[in-house]
């Protein structure tokens, strides 16, 4: 216990030199920020009553104002640790308050953020990295199980090893995360007695205090939040629990959100999927021609997206939708019928105009679809490649003659990709053409059926449309050197409509058209 007075200080070991009032209250600053001295209560005396608000701002407990009795002393000095103990209560109290309302305010921010982003990997990274924040944790991780809930993986870490991340892999009912997804009750361990280690847990949990807890909606557990490694070794607070508690129901609630959405967009979209395999049958086009379409729409977009021009538009959602999109492009033939649909030789031009009605009655259907479920996003996207996958890039094509960037950028991809499908494989109409020629074809076709940028990026990456190819081929290619089936004069035809399959009689190939100068001018 210090006593500090007017013109000098009194300690338990007696009298010391009268400092000046300023170094008095400094005085009392220096105990209180020194750590052997911070904790040891201080009784102020002085003469003047401004020296007492400076001495209780600087840290004094209590004060007498000078001369003092002695009896009044001893009451005081036996009180003061009373008082500097409800003092340090009342201070504690008041840092916990602030302490408290920061994490409520950082939780009510975070809970907004997931509300209103529906990606998941968005919400598994801000619960780990606001886990580390609140939990003061260098190393979090959240495990998801598989559709069969069998076995947990590792969907996001922070301070964890990438190749740890990759292979871990904890059955579901094992190990301290397996057993905590089955029950949904957590495991806190703040020493290394309390943890019953298992083999699963070596590289998940390196040191204790380590916790474990589901993350759980009223329903079920859909993933497990793992903290471990605390800055300072020290133990959970009951406080800290109870924000673990809250980011894991805050996390949990976004992911069940987030998963019933897929599996009903998924559901959707097979259906939907399903449905323009009904156009795909009857055509009696190659089995795999959606697949195949979709494969190769998605390798032009991914190489269009390193082109600045096209870095903004093509984003993660744009290919997600362009994946959905693809297989929906000639939805429209279900309203063809047979025997045009099926003839394997010329369309007259009345068939040819009842063919290229496909068109617009897909983006109709797809169009009804959307004002029943404005929710699907991809929809629109599926409408525009429909009614604008047969468009030609010099306005030549049907069903509106749309021109250049007026044909949206799904479409103008979907139109190459589904030509070079239509070249590189049996129809009724056409027997298959080897991968060269039908390079030969769309560069030949470069500015004016083909966006010459969609053109650059089929040439960078024929050699991934080749494989591809090769790997879901129905027919084996005619081989380079063997006579050209005579559908390859009907195709190259500058005349014959931009269906890349029926043609009408009396067609006649134009000159061949270079396409090198065509490209490096769009391009420059």
């Amino acid at each position: 216990m210090s006593f500090l007075r007017h013109g000098g200080m009194l300690r338990t070991g007696g009298w010391r030199a009268e400092p000046p009032a300023p170094l008095r209250r400094t005085s009392v600053r220096r105990l209180k920020s020194e750590l052997a001295t911070r904790d040891i209560p201080i009784l102020m005396l002085t003469v003047t009553e401004e020296d007492i608000a400076a001495g209780v701002q600087a840290g004094a407990d209590d004060y007498l104002i000078m001369p003092i009795q002695q009896r009044e002393l001893v009451l005081r000095v036996r009180s003061l640790p009373h008082i500097h103990h409800e003092k340090l209560q009342l201070l504690q109290a008041k840092d916990l308050l602030g302490e408290h309302a920061r994490v409520m305010s950082t939780l009510m921010d975070f809970a907004q953020r997931l509300c209103i982003v529906k990606d998941l990997n968005f919400v598994l990274d801000e619960t780990v990295s606001i886990a580390a924040q609140l939990l003061c944790s260098r190393r979090v991780s959240i495990m998801l199980p598989d559709a069969e809930e069998k076995t947990l993986t590792i969907a996001t870490s922070i301070g964890m090893d990438e190749n740890v991340e990759k292979t871990v892999r904890v059955p579901v009912g094992m190990g301290t995360a397996g057993r905590v997804f089955l029950s949904g009750k957590p495991s806190i361990a703040n020493t290394p007695e309390e943890h019953q280690s298992a083999g699963y847990d070596s590289q998940l949990f390196v040191s204790t205090p380590l916790m474990s807890i589901a993350l759980s909606t009223a329903e079920r557990a859909v993933g497990v939040l793992n903290v471990t490694e605390r800055q300072g070794a020290r133990p959970f607070t009951a406080l800290e629990l109870e924000y673990s508690n809250l980011v894991s129901k805050i996390a949990a609630a976004a992911i069940e959100d987030i998963l019933s959405r897929k599996m009903l967009d998924d559901s959707r979209d097979s259906v939907v999927v399903a449905l323009a395999k009904l156009a795909e049958y009857r055509d009696n086009d190659t089995g795999k021609h959606l697949d195949s379409v979709t494969e190769y729409a998605l390798i032009l977009a991914e190489e269009l997206r390193s082109d600045e021009r096209f870095r903004t538009q093509i984003d993660e959602q744009f290919l997600g939708d362009l994946q959905r999109t693809v297989p929906l492009h000639d939805i429209g033939k279900v309203a063809i019928p047979d025997h045009i649909l099926l003839k394997p030789g010329k369309l007259t031009p009345q068939e040819m105009a009842i063919m290229k009605r496909h068109a617009e009655v897909g983006a109709d259907a797809i169009r009804s679809v959307i004002q029943r479920a404005p929710g699907a996003g991809f929809l629109t996207m599926a409408e525009e490649v429909a009614h604008a996958h047969h468009e030609w890039y010099d306005g030549c094509g049907y069903p509106r003659g749309l021109e250049g960037e007026n044909i949206p950028l799904a479409a103008r991809i979907t139109a190459l990709a589904d030509v070079y499908d239509a070249i590189t494989t049996k129809r009724p109409y056409k027997d298959p053409m080897p991968h060269e020629q039908a390079v030969a074809i769309i560069r030949e076709r470069c500015g004016s059926q083909f966006d010459p940028a969609v053109v650059a990026a089929f040439l960078r990456k024929q050699h991934a449309f080749a494989d591809v190819a090769a790997r879901l081929a129905d027919e084996v290619f005619i081989p380079p050197g063997e006579k050209t089936p005579e559908s390859l004069q009907r195709i190259v035809a500058r005349e014959d409509p931009p269906t890349w399959g029926h043609t009408t009689e009396g067609d006649a190939p134009p000159p061949p058209r270079a396409c090198f100068e065509t490209t490096r001018r769009t391009l420059r």
